[in-house]
């Protein structure tokens, strides 16, 4: 868990880090692009010099992205509705309940009414239909 001081300590951090990404971005990017100045040398010239550059030797620009899906595989980790959801939930009161004292969860209150689902549990299930307040709820994670 975190205090206060070290977090506090590793925000004054960051801008050195941030500052030596940017040195080490510069370091390594490419030389500057030499431009050639392509102005007409005369306002006849401007007028009948053709759009396109004979003489331009820049890059080619990029092939078209091959949007062909096809070649693709997607494997799923897991079957469709391969982690099941809760559907009936139980709950007790918070003096009964085996979470310890800095145990995060989901906390929902709806008209005075209130619950709350422990991460612990929805790490695993990651969804659980519920009723609170009178209509259906869906607390997920």
């Amino acid at each position: 868990m975190y205090t206060l001081e070290v977090m506090l300590d590793k925000l004054k951090k960051t801008p050195r880090l941030a500052i030596i990404l940017v040195g080490f971005l510069a370091a390594c990017a490419p030389a500057a692009i030499q431009t050639v100045d392509t102005s007409p040398s005369s306002p006849t010239e401007a007028i009948n010099t053709p759009l396109t550059n004979p003489t331009d030797t820049s890059p080619a620009p990029p092939p078209a992205a091959d949007l062909n899906l096809d070649k693709f595989v997607f494997v799923p980790l897991l079957p469709r509705d391969g982690i099941k959801p809760i559907y009936n939930p139980e709950f007790v009161e918070a003096i009964e309940s085996p979470l310890h004292a800095d145990e995060l969860v989901m906390g929902v209150a709806i008209n005075g009414e209130a619950k709350a689902y422990p991460v612990t549990v929805l790490r695993f299930r990651e969804m659980v239909n519920d009723e609170l307040g009178g209509g259906p709820i869906l607390v997920t994670w």
